[in-house]
């Protein structure tokens, strides 16, 4: 039981963490560790999960804006 705790323990990140990802991630890639916590906050996570999806909605509508 120890064990699972660590290991989930080292895997789970927070949701501020997650939107400071969500954010790196629009500059440029992140580490690729950081991608899979982040991807697995996102798939736990509805609220985060909305966020990424807002945050795509407003970074297609810049790129259309500026066609």
């Amino acid at each position: 039981m120890v064990w699972k705790g660590m290991i989930f323990g080292w895997i789970r990140i927070s949701c501020s963490r997650a939107h400071r990802l969500l954010s790196e991630r629009l500059d440029g890639p992140i580490r690729p560790a950081d991608s899979w916590r982040l991807r697995l906050h996102l798939v736990i996570c509805e609220m985060c999960s909305r966020f990424e999806r807002q945050i795509e909605l407003m970074r297609t509508a810049v790129r259309r804006i500026g066609q």
